[in-house]
């Protein structure tokens, strides 16, 4: 499952000389843990036995989120709008078992299983009926009463070509599923493009409205916004995570309601940038194999991004840029800076970095 981002504006520049601007400084009291006063969650998405992000299992055993929450995919939309839920049995990991619900209870506080559909064909077929919603609501719902999960996350993808209809149908789709989640004592997740200002396709406080209870912010892949024939853009720059921050919060003003998300992975792109070629989501430990990677400590810091404090450089005309723990503290400092108190981070396995403390 791979997401990215769509702002609707500009790009907010942050120089060095801006960079206390745009970096909240760490709240008093926080100095010995960038992550007190937050609650931690992290989507887990499927592998094939072996693949690098199995290692997210290992990774959360640490309990880095045991008072949050983990969300690992459990369904997928098809293309005719069935729901199927996906299962370890078919050879895959984060997915499905009585053995992985066990396990993410026994590492985490709540639990948001999620609902994945990444094209807008397949968002239509599922929504467009009441038929296709009703038999999805049914499915999702039955197995997080029965497992006893705490809820669902929704991670239904590419707004941007969304209809009106389409919108509007996914409202509908989302107060069902709300209301039958909610009349099992269950809570429903919905996450949510990066906008820094009104659109047609996406409306946050529309979405807030159908009973959800937790907006999530998918702040980063601000590469994808990178101007023709200039580098590519940093995943998540600081000033654009607080525009985008900000204009969330104005139209979902209660901070329990709302999580950002932030990035923990990297990409690579040609230098300069040509979008259509951007490798994204590649986790550390493929990261760690590109050309002219260095974990020496100076190098590294040579390379980090005044702008979002990502680690960036150039090879054979190829720009690579992934996020380290420091740079995620520095974005979570923002976020602090703002009043959030809810963050969810992608995502766990391959070794992918986490915030310091």
């Amino acid at each position: 499952m791979f997401r990215h981002a769509l702002t609707v504006s500009g790009v907010v520049a942050c120089t060095v000389t801006t960079l206390l601007a745009c970096t909240a400084s760490v709240p008093a009291g926080d100095s010995t843990s960038a992550t007190s006063g937050v609650q931690l969650q992290t989507w887990l998405y499927p592998g094939s036995t072996g693949d690098s992000t199995c290692t997210a299992k290992s990774e959360y055993a640490d309990n880095r989120v045991r008072t949050g929450a983990l969300n690992p995919e459990y369904w997928s939309v098809g293309s005719n709008g069935a729901v199927t839920l996906e299962t370890t049995a078919n050879g895959t990991c984060n997915t499905y078992s009585a053995a992985n619900v066990a396990d993410l209870k026994a590492h985490s506080a709540y639990q948001y299983p999620t609902l994945s559909g990444m094209t807008t064909a397949d968002v239509h077929a599922l929504v467009s009926t009441n038929a296709k919603r009703t038999a999805a609501v049914t499915k999702v719902t039955s197995l997080v009463g029965d497992a006893g999960l705490s809820g669902v996350d929704v991670d239904l993808e590419d707004y941007w070509s969304w209809s009106t209809a389409d919108f509007t149908n996914y409202r509908t789709f989302l107060g069902q599923l709300a209301t039958a989640l909610h009349a099992k004592g269950k809570r429903l997740q919905v996450d949510a493009p990066a906008m820094t200002e009104d659109a047609s396709f996406y409306d946050y406080a529309a979405v807030a409205a159908t009973g959800v209870d937790d907006v999530v912010i998918m702040a980063y892949d601000e590469e994808f916004d990178t101007a023709s024939g200039a580098r590519c853009l940093p995943i998540s720059p600081y000033a654009w995570l607080k525009k985008v921050t900000q204009y969330a919060q104005s139209k979902i003003p209660d901070p329990s309601r709302l999580i950002i998300g932030v990035p923990s992975y990297g990409y690579s792109a040609p230098d300069p940038c040509d979008l259509d070629s951007v490798t994204g989501n590649i986790q550390f430990s493929d990261m760690k194999k590109s050309p002219g990677f260095s974990s020496d400590p100076a190098t590294v810091e040579s390379r980090r991004d005044a702008s979002s404090g990502e680690i960036r450089w150039t090879s054979g005309g190829v720009l690579y840029d992934y996020v380290d723990s420091v740079s995620m503290d520095r974005k979570l400092a923002v976020l602090k800076g703002l009043g959030v108190t809810k963050v969810s981070v992608w995502s766990l396995g391959g070794g992918n970095p986490w915030f310091s403390n």
